[in-house]
């Protein structure tokens, strides 16, 4: 009997000291540092489209080593906000440019991470791009994007969202940068 009691006293013991080791090993923890992105800058224009850029960081501030398996923007603007352009927005990787709105799937390194290149294209629904830019301006309208990431590490993959906002100052400000606004904000 003594000693079915000890195996079960040390099964036990071993079972803790598992948990705990695995306890200790933590996880991955993905940050978009959306705060600190770069501003949106306009890299094409045509007389019904206007396509601007950011950077924006990412680490893995975890113990592990973490995968993001998908990573998209979502842009928001709806109708009745401002009615007067399509808006489509992607996401790609500095290291992995990408066209085709696909994220390539990258492991990150604890304690490293990488930039992602954020694009949105503004396309007029009538008229020309500089006017329909110009309406969003007078009517003072920010488009909150959400970055949306789904992460797998050693719990269970999980999605996250980190939001940041493009607003129409700093549209005007890149139209102006590259002398193609009409108007003085």
């Amino acid at each position: 009997m003594e000693i079915l009691v000890t195996i079960v006293i040390i099964a036990i013991i071993m079972a803790i000291a598992v948990w705990l080791f695995i306890a200790k090993q933590g996880d991955a923890d993905f940050e978009f540092k959306v705060n600190e992105r770069t501003e949106f800058k306009l890299v094409d224009q045509t007389e019904k489209t206007a396509t601007f850029s950011c950077e924006v960081a990412f680490i893995n501030k975890g113990s592990q080593d973490g995968t993001i398996m998908d990573a998209y923007p979502r842009h928001l603007l709806p109708y009745e906000q401002f009615d007067g352009v399509d808006v489509n927005s992607r996401m790609e990787l500095t290291t992995a440019l990408r066209t085709d709105n696909y994220f390539e799937a990258v492991i990150i390194p604890k304690g490293t991470g990488g930039i992602v290149i954020v694009t949105v294209t503004f396309t007029a629904k009538t008229g020309n791009i500089k006017d329909a830019l110009q309406n969003l301006y007078d009517l003072s309208v920010d488009m909150p994007i959400d970055i949306v990431y789904q992460i797998v590490a050693r719990t269970p993959w999980y999605i996250h969202k980190a939001r940041m906002i493009m607003s129409c100052d700093e549209i005007n400000r890149a139209m102006q940068a590259k002398g193609t606004a009409k108007w003085e904000g």
